[in-house]
């Protein structure tokens, strides 16, 4: 568990996130899907329970932003599935529109970035996010992400195409 001071003075708690967690998690989830801008995911309580565990059985980490006691981000990076691809942690990341611009995904991803510190083989991070989500690539450029990628109209979100663009950083 870490403490971080926001833009506003206010302090934020990141801690790993326990199947305890599940409930938070999707409250976050559901309501940055329901933007219907950044996020397109439809996932229960139960299956982020299973999503939580199935991150650890990978070696990776799923993580929760806290402010006053109330859940407000969650972010994880889950190493690749296949021995071909362990060396690459896939990264998610959400914060709560009420949230953004006040430094919790700045605070999500410096703990996601120590932690990557004591992870033996782990290479790069690699993660993919929609053309108009223009504040989280903003994030990602910050520490260091590079464009890799961009598969057109990849998405179809009320009606109008959204391109997917994928990022990566190698670690050092």
């Amino acid at each position: 568990m870490k403490w971080y001071v926001l833009k506003n003075g206010k302090t934020l708690t990141v801690r790993e996130a326990d199947e305890r967690d599940a409930k938070a998690i999707t409250h976050i989830i559901d309501s940055v899907a329901a933007e219907r801008i950044y996020l397109d995911i439809d996932r229960s309580r139960e299956d982020w329970d299973e999503a939580i565990r199935e991150v650890r059985k990978r070696e990776g980490i799923t993580i929760i932003a806290e402010t006053n006691g109330k859940a407000v981000g969650m972010a994880h990076l889950v190493k690749g599935k296949y021995e071909k691809n362990r060396h690459v942690a896939f990264l998610g990341m959400s914060v709560a529109k009420k949230y953004r611009g006040r430094g919790f995904g700045t605070a999500m991803m410096n703990y996601l970035l120590e932690w990557t510190e004591k992870q033996r083989g782990l290479e790069k991070i690699s993660l993919s996010t929609f053309s108009t989500n223009l504040p989280a690539m903003k994030l990602y450029r910050k520490f260091g992400f590079k464009i890799e990628g961009r598969s057109r109209r990849q998405y179809k979100i009320c009606g109008k195409y959204v391109d997917e663009i994928t990022m990566g950083k190698f670690l050092s």
